[in-house]
């Protein structure tokens, strides 16, 4: 079994092809066409950043799957599919997303996944994921931001990410550009303080996002649908007390 980080995809060709050559530039990439196909993937990789099954119905196999994974590995799972999966949170740690949904729904999972591999916090993820949603970032984007959360072994990372000195360098200059920060130190704090914010941890991991400050227009719902905030009540004013109205004297005849 390799530590090798990947992504698992269970999709029809078209699907398939489409989000291999999306997701192959961030890592290695498992595609099956079945879930009986993706089983024994899961005893040749101990990590997962993130499972995207597309178009299947079957809760059963799902749990099956999920029952199967490495112990202590639970991936970001997005199930893509006309019709919401049955399957409860606690029983699949899920999001679902109709396939009429915006293609932007995929990057920011996308970016939680890569995120979530960074830091293995979840709420520090979430908390990069609303960035994203906020200001419309990409997924190179979303990584960088949940790298500057880290307290040590940063330039490690930033120097794994494969670009040169210079690419690194541009990028990092146009997402503080894009976020108003100076420094890589201060967005840290900035996402730190976002993801602290968003505690407790949900119960499912992965499951629901959290307060999400930038709702989709359509398209990526958590399994349970989130309430949204209602805003806070207006307080009425107490009514004010008329004055006494003085009746004139009028003087006997």
């Amino acid at each position: 079994m390799t530590r090798k980080t990947a992504f698992l995809v269970v999709a029809n060709r078209v699907r398939a092809r489409r989000l291999e050559a999306r997701l192959a530039s961030h890592a290695l990439t498992e595609v099956v066409s079945s879930l009986t196909e993706a089983r024994p993937l899961l005893r040749t990789h101990e990590r997962w950043l993130g499972w995207w099954i597309n178009g299947l119905r079957d809760p059963d196999a799902l749990a099956a799957l999920w029952r199967a994974r490495t112990p202590g590995c639970t991936p970001p799972v997005l199930l893509i599919s006309d019709a919401r999966s049955e399957l409860e949170v606690a029983t699949l740690p899920h999001r679902w997303l109709p396939k009429s949904a915006p293609r932007a729904e995929e990057r920011y999972f996308l970016g939680y996944c890569l995120a979530y591999e960074v830091t293995g916090r979840e709420l520090v993820a979430a908390a990069v994921e609303n960035l994203g949603r906020e200001h419309e970032l990409t997924a190179r984007q979303m990584e960088l931001a949940a790298i500057s959360t880290l307290p040590q072994g940063r330039d490690d990372i930033l120097r794994r990410l494969g670009v040169s000195p210079n690419t690194l360098k541009t990028r990092v200059r146009l997402l503080l550009r894009v976020l108003q920060h100076d420094t890589l130190d201060s967005l840290g704090k900035t996402v730190l303080r976002s993801a602290r914010d968003l505690a407790p941890a949900p119960s499912a991991p992965h499951g629901v996002p959290l307060h999400v400050l930038r709702p989709p227009q359509a398209g990526l719902l958590p399994a349970e649908r989130l309430l949204r905030e209602l805003p806070p009540a207006v307080a009425e004013e107490p009514p004010r007390k008329r004055a006494p109205i003085a009746l004139a004297c009028v003087p006997s005849p």
